[in-house]
């Protein structure tokens, strides 16, 4: 009998770890109160949502910059986590490929970005932001991906960048050569400035696609109810097109977006090339979801202290948490 218990005991010991987990899609926000080079518009800090947010963070340190990766930090260790890719986000260009700073209204500089990650390599991954429109788009990507960029981010229509124009093919090409990740942002915005909502088409991410990247189409294609045109069934087709393509579950919690949350996972392969992302630190809805998960799961759920915890847990409740958090590390650490 005590062999036998020893040797239970050893099987014990040797099961193996459980497989990684990572949120890939976390931002990085500041308005360049520390030297960051970080820059939010009036139109962003004059807005509800920033100003509710505003107070998760401020007097967490001796700026706005500061106190925001304090929270950032803090919320990845209480996370449940190993990691979360940050991501940076580049300007509006002009015609000449030069930053167009009245049209920007939120930027969040490559170079930040390192610095932020470097001082917390056991916990983030960076997730650069390059325009195709700037005039020296193949070179800053050269230069990151030699710095340790593992994906870039491209938010279309407030960027105001169309991915499929011709122009565009020497970059996508660069992208798929260097193997790194393309996270695009399709759907509905409802944060920021838009400058043509029709950049968000999941059919946009076509000619990145044949040129070889796998892509990620962050928010696969959703919006609120009333939201036109509707995107999602696009993106539900692309995915039966392009073996390289996937979406991620940031922001999809939310109430706006909870009815296209629940049409996406009811779609077979629309769960199974779900990644799971957060879009922090904008805050999961519970709520939303009465009536499909248990209440006193829910109650659970909004008692946890990290709102990364807090979305990851209602994905989980929702068939698509730790599984999805399991494909997002794989795919981005390999």
């Amino acid at each position: 009998m005590a062999l036998a218990c020893a040797e239970v005991r050893g099987q014990e010991q040797e099961q193996p770890p459980a497989p990684a987990t990572l949120d890939l899609h976390i931002h990085l926000f500041g308005t360049g109160d520390a030297g960051s080079g970080c820059r939010l518009s009036n139109r962003i800090t004059s807005g509800w949502q920033f100003n509710l947010l505003l107070s998760r963070f401020r007097g967490r340190a001796g700026t706005l910059d500061e106190s925001y990766v304090v929270t950032l930090v803090e919320d990845l260790k209480a996370s449940g986590l190993a990691r979360g890719l940050i991501l940076a986000q580049d300007a509006v260009y002009d015609a000449a490929g030069k930053p167009d700073w009245k049209q920007t209204h939120f930027f969040a500089p490559n170079d930040y970005l390192f610095r932020v990650v470097d001082q917390h390599r056991d916990l983030m991954f960076p997730c650069v932001s390059i325009n195709p429109n700037r005039a020296d788009a193949v070179d800053e990507l050269d230069r990151c991906v030699d710095k340790g960029a593992r994906a870039l981010k491209i938010h279309p229509p407030t960027q105001n960048v169309d991915i499929a124009d011709p122009k565009h093919t020497r970059f996508f090409q660069r992208c798929a050569d260097h193997r790194i990740l393309v996270l695009v942002h399709t759907g509905h915005e409802h944060s920021a400035p838009v400058q043509d909502i029709g950049l968000a088409s999941p059919l946009k991410l076509e000619p990145a696609l044949d040129q070889g990247c796998t892509v990620v189409a962050c928010h696969c294609g959703t919006g609120w109810p009333g939201d036109k045109p509707d995107m999602l069934p696009d993106f539900l087709t692309m995915l039966r097109k392009y073996e390289r393509l996937w979406g991620d579950s940031s922001v999809l919690c939310t109430i706006g977006h909870a009815a296209d949350c629940l049409r996406l996972i009811d779609d077979e392969l629309g769960r199974e090339r779900l990644l799971h992302g957060s879009d922090f630190p904008f805050p999961c809805a519970p709520i939303a979801f009465s009536g499909i998960v248990k209440q006193d799961e829910l109650t659970r759920i909004r008692t946890l202290d990290s709102e990364l915890a807090r979305d990851l847990a209602l994905k989980d409740a929702l068939g698509i948490g730790r599984t999805c958090a399991e494909r997002a590390h794989q795919l981005v650490a390999g």
